[in-house]
């Protein structure tokens, strides 16, 4: 292999790829730099070498904190060398200066995939080709070597979700610590399962389109049509029924729709337009 196969330097543009992505296959150790800077020309080359050496059990990617200062500011450096180390899409661990080739050595063994890690990275793999069960079995073992790996564990929610198996879904990720749960991936999940539920035994959408222009009012009905509306991703037609019943019932069926239009919001992110403006007219609606 070349000098260069593990190591790259990271820019704007090759971040999600080159950093991000990567790291789900391996730990990324991210060194921002500068020219004038000596302490990290001392330890570039150190880096450099245990990329070399390892042989691909880390990516190294190098930014120019002068010319790459968007990513400087987004991960808030303020003094460098500064080496940010990615596992699974995040950032796991970090130090700044000069650290010896034994050091960070112990760092990247510390960060290095298990073979827990290796058979969920299979799993993926396999998940993404369309083989649900093989995938399945993969991570099934995964969990038996490695049972608090929260990936691991946030893919088989996945898959139970995705066979419907909500409760199962649900006390899988309710066994998570306090921070765990706060995790992006968890909180969404969490919130499709909940919505899920709602129209787990309700008649399809054409069905429940008939009934509504028949008995605009049939709030039950215009509920389980907007969860599923939602449900498909077409969530301004969805919050727009839920808006609907919510004007004309605020304390439907104990509260159901407040309830469903913040587990959307959640679902959706705080940025998405959408949140902004269904936000103003629940608020509206309920006063």
């Amino acid at each position: 292999m070349s000098s260069s196969d593990f190591i790259f330097d990271a820019t704007e543009q090759n971040f999600q790829q080159g950093v991000i992505e990567n790291s789900y296959k391996a730990p990324v150790l991210v060194d921002f730099w500068a020219e004038w800077c000596e302490p990290c020309k001392q330890l570039i080359p150190i880096l450099e070498s245990l990329a070399n050496k390892l042989n691909g059990q880390f990516v190294l990617a190098k930014v120019n904190s002068e010319s790459e200062q968007s990513l400087s500011q987004q991960f808030q450096i303020r003094s460098i060398p500064s080496v940010l180390i990615f596992k699974n899409g995040e950032v796991v661990d970090q130090f700044t200066g000069l650290q010896t080739e034994d050091t960070i050595r112990q760092l990247i063994d510390k960060h290095s995939p298990t073979e827990a890690d290796n058979l969920r990275n299979q799993a993926f793999e396999i998940i993404q080709s369309g083989d649900f069960d093989a995938g399945k079995t993969l991570l099934l073992k995964a969990e038996s070597l490695a049972p608090d790996n929260i990936t691991v564990q946030i893919d088989l929610a996945h898959l139970e979700a995705r066979e419907k198996q909500y409760e199962s879904a649900q006390k899988r990720l309710n066994k998570f610590s306090l921070a765990d749960r706060e995790n992006a991936q968890v909180i969404s999940l969490l919130n499709k399962i909940e919505l899920a539920l709602v129209t787990e035994n309700a008649p399809d959408i054409s069905e429940l389109e008939k009934i509504l222009a028949e008995t605009p009012d049939d709030h039950l009905s215009r509920y389980q049509l907007a969860i599923q509306l939602i449900n498909q991703d077409n969530y301004e037609a969805g919050l727009e029924h839920l808006i609907y019943i919510l004007i004309r019932d605020n304390q439907f069926q104990n509260g159901a729709v407040k309830k469903s239009l913040l587990a959307t919001f959640g679902l959706l992110g705080n940025e998405h337009p959408l949140v902004g403006k269904f936000r103003r007219k629940m608020f509206n609606a309920m006063h």
